[in-house]
């Protein structure tokens, strides 16, 4: 029966060293993947069928990217650099937000693009944009310096300028600043006094690496779905101590069966 009991013992011993060395194995990631009419898609991207491998989903089949909680068609992609790269996308509810008049002043509220959930690993911003400055109603400011507005909202009144987005530096404290994906101005319909033939649904997203996410992709590191660094120096140290802990594991086992057989044999 102790004979029984110490060859299961030893069983359950390799069998869940086993399970840790599979859990501990590193994570093959592809450096790039496909999707047919497009550039190829790289860190920080996933493919939908393998959520370990980056931070930014994308769905080649329904041609849909997932982040900061909101999903978009791309129709474009394009490579800026090794270490940034751009989406063109499509925000249908935007557009749906222009074009109903009732929902005017949403769309000119409207956060195009959420942060990036992971700033330390990744930026996100758009282009081309247009900057709107949201002020309370009565203000004079930005009339002095000649810029357009829209009115029609209940409390507040936007100023734009077409050809100038910069902030000033007096911006009134009472002023929220609004950036939207602007029209490239030698599309048609282009009218400078009237803001939604400016602002466009369609926009670029440039999703830039940070220098420290840039410097674990030197060392073979990359940071999966649930942000657990992936690297193979790592598996291997993991590897190392479960061999020394199973050569002590074999060898005690080993001692015990032969004081057993011992016993037994002096029976």
């Amino acid at each position: 029966m102790i004979i029984v009991f110490c060859f299961i013992s030893l069983f359950l011993l390799c069998h869940s060293a086993a399970a840790d060395t599979n859990l501990s194995m590193p994570i093959s990631c592809p450096e790039r993947f496909e999707c047919p009419g497009f550039v190829p898609f790289g860190y920080p991207f996933y493919d939908v069928t393998d959520t370990r491998c980056g931070l930014i989903k994308v769905n080649c089949t329904s041609k849909e990217i997932q982040f900061g909680g909101r999903s978009y068609e791309f129709i474009g992609k394009f490579d800026l650099s090794p270490n940034s790269d751009s989406i063109v996308i499509y925000n249908r509810t935007f557009e749906q937000l222009v074009r109903n008049k009732s929902s005017a002043c949403d769309a000119l509220m409207y956060n195009f693009t959420s942060p990036s959930p992971s700033p330390l690993l990744y930026s996100v911003s758009i282009f081309p944009t247009i900057t709107l400055f949201k002020c309370p109603k009565n203000l004079t400011y930005f009339e002095k310096h000649k810029y357009n507005s829209y009115n029609s909202c209940k409390d507040h009144t936007f100023y734009y300028n077409y050809f100038n987005g910069t902030i000033p530096t007096y911006l009134p404290i009472t002023c929220q600043v609004v950036q939207l994906p602007q029209k490239i101005s030698t599309m048609p319909g282009i009218d400078e006094t009237n803001i939604f033939s400016l602002i466009s649904p369609v926009a670029g997203i440039v999703f830039k690496l940070s220098d420290s996410c840039k410097e674990c992709r030197k060392k073979g590191v990359q940071t999966g779905g649930e942000q657990t660094p992936i690297t193979n120096r790592g598996h291997r140290k993991t590897r190392h101590r479960l061999d020394i802990m199973l050569v002590i594991a074999g060898a005690f086992t080993a001692l015990i069966l032969s004081f057993v057989i011992f016993i037994i044999w002096r029976q």
